[in-house]
């Protein structure tokens, strides 16, 4: 990925998609919260430009505008020793 913002994303890919095309992916965020595991990002979106690099080793890159997004995270698992309705 190389730039994201609230309404859209660029990210380069294996090949060029027609313009319009929905489009669903997701990626995690960095962890930032002590003891909270890491969260993900599913979003779609629609894509609005695509441009092939001048130099040919270089993947394409693909800009979206997203349309829907969610923010999911993994519950954290219990501390270690702990059993699930242990006081």
């Amino acid at each position: 990925m190389r730039n994201i913002s609230r309404s859209g994303l660029l990210f380069t890919a294996q090949q060029l998609h027609p313009l319009n095309t929905r489009i669903e992916l997701s990626f995690a965020l960095p962890k930032v919260i002590p003891d909270e595991p890491p969260a993900t990002v599913r979003c779609e979106g629609d894509i609005v430009r695509g441009v092939l690099s001048a130099k040919e080793k270089d993947r394409p890159a693909i800009a979206i505008r997203i349309v829907d997004y969610e923010l999911m995270r993994t519950p954290a698992s219990p501390a270690r020793g702990a059993e699930v309705g242990e006081r």
